[in-house]
C-alpha cells in the first residue's frame, strides 16, 4: 500500500461482513479493497476548482522548464501544483502500479487527457498497451494455476483495479459455468429451443435466445440441426474435481 494519510472507517457488523465477501470475490484484502472503492467512488465527483488557471499552469511550467527546474513533491504540494510535475512522484505512483487514470486522481482530479499527455511529452512515459487476446487468455490460465493477485500484477504489468477485474471475471466465469452444469441438468438432451425455453424460462421465454447465443459462442453447447442443440462434450459427464493432500 502506498505511504499517506490513513483513515479509520466504522462499519457495522453485517456492512464488515459484506466487505469482507467483496473483497475475496476480487481477490484483494479489505484495507486495498476499500481503498479502490473510495478511488471509484471519488471518480465522478467534481472537485474544488484549481488554484491556478490552465494558461497559468502552462506559463508556470514553461518558465520553469526554460530553468531546468525539477520540481519535487514537496514544492508542488506547497505551491498547489500538479504532482505529476514531478517524474520521482510518477515514477513511485507506476512503481505501485497505478494506472494514469488513477495517477490523475492521486495527483489531484485532473483530466486524465491531459496528464497522460503531460506524462507522455514531458516524461517519456507511455500508457501500457491493453493487452491482446492471447495476452488475457495467459492471465486467465495463470489464475487458474493458482497465481496469486501480486504475481499477476508483476508478471503481466498489471495495476490493482486491473488485475482485480480480471479475478473478478475468472470467479464470474466459473459461477456460470456451474449453473449452466444445473440448468442442463434439468433437461433431456438434445432439446429445441421451446422446450429450453418452457423448462428454464417459463415467464420469460425471450431470455432463451440470448441464453441460447451466449454459451454456443462459449463452445458449451452445440447446434446439431436447426433449432435443436445438445451440450459439449465436456458437459456431457461429470466434472473431474483433484484431491487434495
Amino acid at each position: 500500500m502506498p505511504a499517506g494519510l490513513k483513515i479509520t472507517i466504522t462499519l457495522t457488523a453485517e456492512e464488515l461482513r459484506h466487505a469482507e465477501a467483496a473483497a475475496k470475490r476480487t481477490a484483494l484484502s479489505v484495507e486495498v479493497f476499500g481503498r479502490n472503492a473510495i478511488l471509484n467512488a471519488s471518480r465522478g465527483i467534481q472537485l474544488a476548482p484549481p488554484q491556478y488557471k490552465p494558461h497559468q499552469l502552462s506559463h508556470i511550467h514553461k518558465k520553469a522548464a526554460s530553468e531546468d527546474k525539477v520540481w519535487t513533491e514537496a514544492e508542488l504540494r506547497e505551491r498547489g501544483l500538479p504532482l505529476y510535475w514531478s517524474r520521482a512522484w510518477v515514477d513511485e505512483q507506476q512503481a505501485q502500479g497505478h494506472s494514469h487514470a488513477e495517477i490523475a486522481i492521486n495527483a489531484g482530479g485532473y483530466q486524465v487527457m491531459a496528464v497522460s499527455r503531460h506524462l507522455r511529452l514531458i516524461h517519456g512515459i507511455v500508457q501500457v498497451k491493453q493487452q491482446t487476446p492471447g495476452q488475457q487468455q495467459d492471465i486467465y490460465a495463470r489464475i487458474q494455476q493458482g497465481a496469486t493477485r501480486e504475481q499477476v500484477m508483476r508478471e503481466f504489468r498489471l495495476s490493482e483495479f486491473g488485475a482485480a477485474r480480471y479475478f473478478q471475471l475468472v470467479e464470474a466465469e466459473r459461477e456460470l459455468n456451474l449453473r449452466f452444469r444445473q440448468e442442463i441438468a434439468r433437461l433431456e438432451w438434445p432439446a429445441t429451443k421451446p422446450e429450453v425455453a418452457q423448462t428454464l424460462f417459463p415467464e420469460e421465454p425471450q431470455r432463451t435466445t440470448n441464453w441460447l447465443a451466449v454459451r454456443v459462442k462459449k463452445g458449451w453447447l452445440v447446434r446439431v440441426k436447426p433449432g435443436v442443440y445438445q451440450p459439449s462434450p465436456e458437459f456431457l459427464k461429470p466434472p473431474s474435481f483433484e484431491s487434495g493432500n
